[in-house]
């Protein structure tokens, strides 16, 4: 059992205070959102891809804040709690990394400099690299605070967290494993044929605009859509090789797949439940359609496979045995 898995008990709470900042700062940009719109359901709309006029004619945050601010929630409760944190802190670190580089170069883009105040620009800039600090923070403490794989305790410990943390990490069940493989590696495929097929219909020059965000966002923390897709296609196939392996750090990495991809399709339904084409489906072209099937497999994909790496495998075989009883929430 490689040391990697487990971390000693000082890691747990900087990663939870990590994720927490983490979290905090995407709230911030929410909340100011919030006081700019008419209506607060104005926000969750625009979220949704909606034209809705903030009052001061800018908005900051996009349907990935809200979606990241659950998902550190989430991580940063586990954080404490879990036998899992490593994979927790690696996962949420480099999902943080591929979403927020962007924006580094957006924000310094002329096009966005000619029509943004200084200040909130400024502001908007430091928070982008906090949040990339934060990220490879999280990183560096998966790395440098491992410990023994289900080492000892400490009387003090034991007595804190009995039976939780300190834990091996559970893997997949092989039925789990294979299934969450499997539609993981379904996601990456569909994700990249809509991309593929972006590139070939629109051609490099425009395509590329819409990979970098190159005049095409319209908030200042909006991912470039295209960037998304294969961001997301890229952390899909590696949680499908993680869970076909059965690895310890397939349930975290798998978990943390379907938060944004779960965001992503249920802000595209919502939009097409504003927009009336649910209703009118059987009129749409083949490629609208395709795209809210596309949503909707997203939605119900990203459950399925929350719902395949819940349960908790043992040892894959050649692993090395561990101790003590592993409680069913001691993993993420």
């Amino acid at each position: 059992m490689s040391r990697f898995t487990t971390l000693r008990p000082g890691a747990h709470t900087a990663g939870a205070a990590l994720l927490a900042a983490l979290a905090a700062l995407d709230l911030v940009w929410i909340v100011r959102d919030f006081s700019k719109a008419a209506d607060v359901t104005d926000a969750w709309w625009m979220w949704s891809g909606l034209l809705f006029r903030a009052q001061d004619g800018i908005w900051t945050s996009s349907f990935v804040e809200p979606t990241l601010l659950v998902l550190y929630t989430v991580c940063a409760v586990t954080a404490l709690l879990s036998s899992a944190t490593a994979g927790i802190l690696l996962s949420t670190g480099a999902l943080t990394i591929l979403l927020r580089v962007p924006t580094l170069w957006n924000l310094n883009a002329s096009w966005v400099q000619g029509g943004v105040s200084d200040g909130l620009r400024t502001k908007v800039l430091i928070s982008d690299i906090a949040m990339l600090v934060l990220a490879v923070a999280l990183i560096v403490t998966a790395v440098a605070g491992r410990g023994p794989a289900g080492g000892a305790r400490t009387g003090a410990d034991a007595a804190a967290s009995p039976g939780s943390r300190h834990d091996v990490p559970a893997r997949p069940t092989p039925a789990g494993g294979l299934a969450a493989s499997v539609l993981l590696a379904a996601v990456a495929v569909v994700l990249i044929s809509w991309e593929v097929r972006s590139w070939a219909e629109q051609g490099w020059d425009t395509y590329s605009d819409h990979f970098t965000g190159d005049r095409t966002l319209v908030t200042l923390l909006a991912v470039p859509e295209s960037w998304y897709g294969w961001s997301l296609a890229l952390l899909a196939a590696g949680g499908s090789v993680a869970a076909f392996r059965r690895s310890h750090l397939a349930r975290p990495l798998g978990m943390t797949v379907c938060a944004p991809l779960l965001g992503l399709g249920l802000f595209r339904l919502s939009f097409a439940a504003k927009a009336g084409l649910l209703e009118s489906i059987g009129t749409l072209g083949l490629r609208d359609r395709l795209s809210m099937a596309t949503s909707l497999f997203e939605v119900l994909v990203s459950l399925a496979v929350l719902l395949a790496l819940a349960g908790r495998g043992g040892q894959a075989s050649g692993a090395a045995p561990h101790s003590g009883t592993i409680r069913s929430f001691s993993s993420a």
